[in-house]
């Protein structure tokens, strides 16, 4: 048993009784009646047993055990055993323990198929282990417990590339504080000096001192201002530049969680909300952090006594402070998701405007957006009723703090012998609100950096994540990829619990072409992906030319791979570069013999712009069938030495199949070509044809083979042959 796992007191008694040895356990957070509570799944070298409240509630012998499942509930799920006799079912659990019955499915059949070596301890790395709160993303960051001092260094670290101007904003707001400060203390002057003492003839003096001190603070204000404005931008700008560069670099498994609204949002709603802080609420927190200070150092020297007055209000300032922190930020992180819910529904209601209208579902699309919209209306007015709240509440407790000192400071400027002058007073006065200012407008520069704050944990959260392995220690470079693909045992999933490639093995040889069949869901597309390393399996191992994937640097692997989706998309721009997109150096005769080979240049001549015709936002100007020929033009011109089909002819009659049919002859000769296609015909000519079900390979070998074993190919056959000799007919074929 792993050294690693801890095993309660109880289990290891009731197991040692059967004289039997813990090789793995798992604790359920729901018992068997399915309330919350304690229960264990506990496997040893014979059996599994199911233990509740001390008691041994269910034993299956390890040999009437074919394998464990996990099944997906409302709220959870359920783990069951598929015996000869039947199912078992084992115990529940909660969404909160998923991903560790995913890995512990995984470990027990691998143990039941003698093909497990070590214990795995699996981490409970699906919940913040400090507020137990549901992370985001399995091992990921919990958004709540971000030490936001460190948010804050890393936004201040980013002006690094602009040391010399941000140390002359510094002296240029050291100044501003200066110049700042002064208007009391002349006031004061021209009380006692002038107004008390009769110097009449200093009074010009001291008033144009006063102007020019605010026509200095002015001017170095403006000065502050420029800067600030310069800095924030291109900090602003480097942090979208590394969002986006990031988001590049990105597993594909991190965007299988999050819609496409909710990235743009970040890159930049987040970002804009960033840029806010750091041209208004960063300068002005420097700004007044110095003066807060400065006037503070002033009014102890000038009465230490009302001064301690002055401070009363400050730790009800502070706390004040903590408690707006606390309830604001969640709403402002729950904000930032339904922002970017909002554009994910806005842009799903722009691209599919044709669908709304011809299913008459406006009125069905306007309420889910009014829905979303009410959501975040709520938010909104939630934290402005905390934010007005806090002002109100400052104002009077400041208020409150030159109260007292109004009332005590009576006493030192009247009598015999006064304290303090009258000048003295109204400087004091005057500074009091020089030093609460700041912390009356603090709650302003609070809310523009808890909003900040919360959309800078969202783009470090990008920045953060683990991006694709582009290198392993050991990377080997191919020279001359004969094009030759091994899967050896490899289980994937998208979501833990929730296996879609389950235990898949097979060879394909060099310059062979192999279809993909099954139906929907079976599997197919995954294992493209699997070999584009879009993703990485669970478990076993994909080989090329026999090196490992995870040996290839990924731009090595992918540049020998030409691939045709099945819903292909083209960038904003013309046809020529959608054809040489992902190539160096091509020349535009290439280009075209690329579009002859797969039938597309007929129709791009026939345009009026011809090969230089922009094909707008995702190729909306061009047919299904036109996209599709664009796609297979770039394949064709990209030359690899493994050529995906995933649908490729999906898109396109049955006359336009039958040209690119004999395109892809052409162009499969001494290349290794994995194809998928509904159209079971057009893999006549395959090699091999591989049939998936469920994930688990159920058929191999020709067409005419597969015919003559009357299984599941042959049964996909007959479904598909009448449908496609009614589309031959429609189509003209």
């Amino acid at each position: 048993m792993n050294s690693d796992l801890h095993v309660p007191q109880i289990i290891s008694e009731l197991v040692e009784k059967r004289n039997a040895t813990i090789v793995f356990l798992q604790r359920s957070d729901l018992t068997c009646d399915k309330k919350f509570g304690e229960l264990y799944l506990v496997l040893t070298r014979s059996e599994i047993l199911i233990i509740n409240n001390e008691n041994i509630s269910k034993k299956i012998e390890l040999a009437d055990v074919m394998e464990l499942r996990s099944e997906e509930l409302v709220g959870g799920g359920r783990l069951i055993a598929v015996t000869e006799q039947g199912i078992e079912h084992l115990l529940y659990y909660s969404n909160n323990l998923v991903p560790q019955f995913a890995d512990t499915v995984f470990f027990v059949n691998e143990y039941l198929q003698n093909r497990c070596t070590s214990i795995p301890w699996i981490k409970n790395d699906s919940m913040c282990s400090k507020c137990l709160s549901p992370l985001p993303e399995r091992g990921g960051n919990c958004p709540r417990c971000v030490p936001h001092l460190k948010i804050l260094k890393r936004i201040i670290a980013l002006a690094s590339p602009h040391r010399t101007r941000v140390l002359f904003l510094i002296a240029v707001t050291a100044l501003g504080v200066l110049f700042q400060v002064l208007p009391p203390f002349i006031t004061k002057k021209i009380v006692d000096d002038v107004i008390t003492k009769g110097n009449y003839g200093r009074l010009g003096f001291y008033i144009s001192a006063m102007i020019l001190s605010g026509l200095l603070y002015l001017i170095l204000r403006f000065v502050n201002i420029q800067l600030s404005s310069f800095i924030s931008a291109q900090i602003v700008k480097d942090l979208r530049s590394r969002l986006h560069a990031a988001i590049q670099y990105m597993k594909m498994t991190f965007f299988t969680r999050r819609e496409p609204g909710e990235m743009v949002s970040r890159v930049m709603y987040d970002a804009g909300e960033l840029q806010n802080f750091l041209v208004d609420g960063l300068p002005f927190l420097l700004v007044n952090t110095v003066t807060f200070f400065a006037v503070g150092i002033i009014l102890f020297k000038i009465d230490w006594q009302l001064t301690l007055f002055v401070l009363i209000p400050v730790p009800l300032l502070i706390f004040g402070s903590g408690w707006y922190w606390k309830k604001l930020h969640p709403l402002f992180l729950r904000e930032g998701s339904v922002i970017g819910h909002l554009h994910s529904v806005l842009n799903e209601s722009l691209q599919g405007l044709k669908i709304i209208k011809s299913c008459s579902q406006e009125r069905h699309r306007i309420g889910i957006f009014d829905n979303i919209n009410d959501k975040l209306t709520t938010l909104k007015i939630k934290s402005q009723r905390y934010s007005g709240l806090f002002n109100e509440l400052v104002f009077w407790i400041m208020s409150f703090g030159v109260s007292l000192v109004w009332y005590f400071s009576v006493k030192k400027i009247t009598g015999k012998n006064p304290d303090l002058t009258l000048g003295d007073l109204l400087a004091f006065i005057g500074y009091i609100w020089l030093f609460y200012g700041p912390l009356q407008w603090f709650t302003v520069v609070l809310n523009w950096m808890t909003q900040a704050f919360a959309g800078a944990e969202r783009i470090f959260e990008v920045i953060d994540s683990v991006p694709e392995n582009n290198n392993c220690k050991e990377t080997v470079v191919i020279s001359g990829m004969r094009g030759e693909i091994e899967f050896r045992n490899v289980h994937f999933s998208y979501e833990q619990g929730k296996e879609v490639i389950k235990g898949v093995s097979f060879k394909i040889r060099p310059g062979e072409m192999v279809g993909l069949v099954g139906r929907s869901g079976s599997g197919k597309s995954t294992l493209i992906n699997l070999i584009t390393r879009f993703y990485d399996p669970d478990s076993g191992e994909i080989l090329i030319d026999g090196i490992p994937l995870k040996k290839l640097s990924l731009e090595q692997l992918r540049k020998n791979i030409g691939i045709v989706m099945q819903e292909p998309f083209l960038f904003n721009g013309t046809i020529a570069e959608n054809i040489a997109y992902g190539t160096e150096s091509v020349e535009f005769g290439e280009i075209i013999k690329a579009a002859k080979a797969a039938y597309a240049h007929n129709f791009i001549i026939g345009k009026q712009d011809g090969y230089d015709t922009l094909v707008g936002d995702s190729g909306e100007n061009l047919s299904g069938g036109e996209k599709q020929r664009i796609a297979i033009a770039r394949a064709i011109i990209h030359n690899p030495p493994v050529l995906i089909l995933d649908e490729a002819t999906s898109s396109v009659d049955a006359i336009t199949e039958k040209q690119i049919q004999h395109a892809i002859e052409t162009l499969t000769v001494n290349r290794t070509t994995i194809a998928i296609a509904h159209r079971l015909s057009t893999l006549r000519n395959a090699d091999r044809l591989i049939v998936l079900s469920d994930g688990m390979i159920a058929e191999v070998g020709s067409h005419d083979e597969l015919l003559e074993k009357n299984g599941i190919y042959a049964e996909l056959v007959n479904s598909y042959s009448a449908i496609n000799d009614l589309q031959s007919v429609m189509w003209g074929g």
